[in-house]
């Protein structure tokens, strides 16, 4: 489904754009907004983002927030159709029977069957607005991700490195470690 490939596009954008948040000079030291390289869960390297490297990450943030409000629509609708498909899926195994070279159909249960995949194409179809909103969005955030990336990957030359974390020091909550197994 177009929606699944859309999150994953995010997803990469937004991983790209956190392992490209590394890159910042030394210059900037009062900024609010740093960067964090880390190793094996050890800190590499830990400095201040400079002005351009900041407004990239905020606009990449702004693009993501307003995504985040974008997708609830979407979420519900996915809520909604786990409910019809796990109604397909049983119906799906009851509406058909086969003995001996013969298969029948029970014409009750392939009528319920469509119904149900009535209503998935009703409900998909008045989230179409949605669904193109998002695709939008997601074209947006590809874009800031790579200007995000391009801002900070030069920050980060050099540094051998498997997480880096952008944190804003009046905000900044605790770095937590994702050992790679």
């Amino acid at each position: 489904m177009k929606i699944k490939a859309i999150i994953s596009i995010i997803s990469s954008a937004v991983l790209t754009a956190c392992v490209a948040a590394n890159a910042t000079p030394d210059q900037a030291s009062n900024s609010d907004y740093r960067i964090q390289v880390f190793k094996d869960c050890e800190i590499v390297k830990d400095m201040a983002m400079s002005p351009t490297q900041v407004s990239a990450y905020k606009a990449f943030q702004n693009i993501e927030n307003k995504m985040t409000l974008l997708e609830k629509p979407v979420r519900d609708m996915d809520e909604e159709l786990a409910e019809y498909h796990a109604q397909l899926e049983a119906l799906s195994s009851d509406f058909k029977y086969e003995d001996e070279n013969i298969l029948k159909i029970d014409k009750q249960k392939l009528r319920e069957h469509k119904e149900i995949a009535r209503k998935i194409e009703k409900i998909v179809r008045s989230h179409e607005a949605d669904i193109r909103a998002i695709e939008q969005e997601a074209r947006r955030i590809e874009s800031a991700s790579k200007r995000f990336e391009q801002a900070i990957k030069p920050s980060l030359v050099g540094l051998e490195h498997d997480q880096v974390q952008i944190i804003n020091r009046k905000t900044a909550k605790p770095f937590k470690c994702y050992q790679h197994s």
